[in-house]
């Protein structure tokens, strides 16, 4: 997804950068307002001088063919952006617009992950430069102030999003061996409740077997007492 989708222009042809507004090994270049070559929209503000074929129209200004089609877009959405410029030469606005559009296109055509917190900062500075010579920029610079928050937390977000995806995978496998050891203490508890019942079987058996023994320890005592008296004698022996 194009970073300036809330710009919602159309038909944007791709970015040619090859098509830069000032070339320091090109002769017909001419340096205007050398006061603001400290500006970051360039090293040096020029207009150059192009053919007629490379140069269409767009609401008066004369733009290079690469440019026509985002500044219509930019023209029909927002209207003139320049008309109430404090520039007087209209090369130097127009190298301003020329300037827009290439940003726009730029952004476009740069998906977030891939633009740098240091070029999404300076191109904000240009859009605020441009912005200072009352061409009516907000629209741009108020989405380009959140693309440059947002490359300050993209790596941020992709490292906790790894880390999510770590705890997530840990959560998994905690969960399974909770369930396994909850199978394990189900079968512990299993064996507990068997093992209790065997017990109380064998209680209630050995109590029973006790009882019986006690009967038995007095029945055997009162018959020993009528017979020990007579073992290993003759049963006359006193009768005489």
């Amino acid at each position: 997804m194009s970073l300036c989708s809330e710009i919602s222009l159309h038909s944007v042809p791709l970015w040619n950068r090859g098509c830069s507004v000032y070339n320091d090994d090109d002769q017909d270049s001419v340096l205007l307002y050398p006061e603001l070559t400290l500006s970051p929209l360039n090293k040096s503000l020029a207009i150059r001088t192009l053919g007629s074929s490379g140069v269409v129209s767009v609401g008066g200004y004369k733009i290079k063919a690469s440019l026509s089609s985002t500044l219509e877009s930019i023209f029909d959405k927002y209207g003139d952006i320049a008309s109430d410029s404090k520039l007087q030469s209209l090369s130097t606005r127009t190298y301003h617009l020329e300037t827009l559009a290439e940003v726009v296109l730029e952004l476009q055509s740069t998906p977030l992950r891939r633009l740098t917190q240091s070029r999404a900062s300076e191109i904000l500075e240009i859009v605020k430069d441009i912005e200072t010579a009352k061409i009516r920029v907000s629209w741009l610079r108020s989405v380009l102030e959140e693309v440059v928050e947002a490359t300050r937390f993209i790596k941020r977000r992709d490292t906790v999003a790894v880390e999510k995806e770590a705890c997530e995978q840990g959560l998994v496998l905690a969960k399974k061996e909770m369930e396994l050891s909850l199978k394990k203490l189900e079968d512990k508890e299993k064996e507990m409740r068997e093992f209790r019942e065997r017990l109380m079987k064998t209680t209630g058996t050995l109590g029973s077997l006790e009882m019986k023994r006690s009967c038995l320890d007095k029945r055997f005592e009162f018959l020993r007492s009528k017979v020990d008296k007579f073992q290993g004698q003759s049963v006359f022996m006193d009768v005489l």
